[in-house]
């Protein structure tokens, strides 16, 4: 199955797309994963969605989001004629607005959580906008075409206001549609396997802990396990894990007397050279320095 990064498609400096694609193009289509981020909507016409199997049938108004790593397919309908709005990005294009965006539990369910849920259920990942948030959507959606071809002063900052704005309207009518729908419990159920993770690894960080078996109390492959994580938390699993126990390394370097080789083992760092070497990278600080900087009044 191919795999497309995004520099092959995008500035580095600015790593956006937004293309609108017609049957001409998306006969082409085979499965595939990319490393970007991808929303689209369909512009007119009709044709199929595959995901992992299952088949939906997408019309004017569908929205839908394709996370990192995530395999998909377009399909075309006999003698029928489509346009898709293909939106890509690399998430750190938002920077901060990422995480304000991750906040919203709406985003996160519309954006990550339904797309996984529909690799395990009977859901697929489509929302049909309603008729005017689907204007508003095209609006947006020609202004940043637009502004990406007119490169005029401050267009990246117009383009990143427009991309927020979409996505929070999306989370917003996504929220409102599982309220009439029975999708909610499906997508609720996954996310609290996703915090049920995070719990985990708060109550075992100083055992050995492996992507893998993190993974698997959120019911989640591996692969989108980490791609998710690394969205959501702002880092990776392992800066994630590393960043607890040094936290809990340092408060006992402060409060207590025990010997820097035990709180290294009390706090899962196994071998003493990485410990040091991961809390000097972090505090410039060795545990001896911090310890004593730490009890000076």
């Amino acid at each position: 199955m191919p795999f497309y990064p995004y520099k092959a498609f995008m500035d580095d400096a600015f790593p956006f797309k937004i293309d609108i694609k017609n049957n001409e193009v998306l006969s082409g289509s085979i499965p595939h994963s990319h490393e970007y981020f991808q929303i689209c909507y369909v512009m007119k016409g009709t044709c199929l969605h595959k995901v992992n199997g299952k088949t939906a049938t997408l019309i004017k108004g569908d929205l839908f989001s394709i996370p990192p790593n995530f395999e998909h397919q377009i399909e075309l309908i006999p003698n029928k004629h489509t346009e898709i709005a293909h939106i890509d990005f690399m998430p750190f294009l938002l920077d901060h607005s990422l995480q304000g965006l991750t906040d919203m539990t709406s985003f996160v369910d519309f954006a990550f959580i339904q797309p996984f849920v529909a690799l395990n259920d009977r859901l697929l990942p489509k929302l049909n906008l309603s008729h005017e948030v689907q204007l508003d959507t095209e609006r947006l959606i020609a202004e940043m075409i637009r502004e990406l071809q007119e490169r005029k002063d401050g267009f990246t900052l117009i383009i990143k206001l427009n991309l927020q704005k979409l996505l929070v309207v999306a989370g917003r009518e996504y929220a409102a549609y599982v309220e009439k729908t029975t999708e909610n419990k499906h997508v609720q159920a996954n996310r609290k396997y996703f915090e049920k993770a995070l719990d985990f690894i708060k109550l075992n960080y100083n055992s050995e802990l492996h992507l893998q078996e993190v993974a698997s109390k959120a019911a989640m492959s591996p692969t989108y396990f980490s791609t998710m994580f690394k969205i959501l938390k702002g880092r990776s699993f392992v800066e994630y894990v590393n960043d607890i126990r040094l936290e809990e390394a340092m408060k006992l370097l402060k409060e207590t007397d025990e010997r820097i080789e035990d709180i290294s083992y009390l706090t899962g760092f196994n071998h003493m050279s990485h410990f040091h070497r991961t809390f000097k990278k972090a505090t410039n600080l060795t545990p001896a320095e911090y310890r004593k900087l730490s009890h000076v009044e």
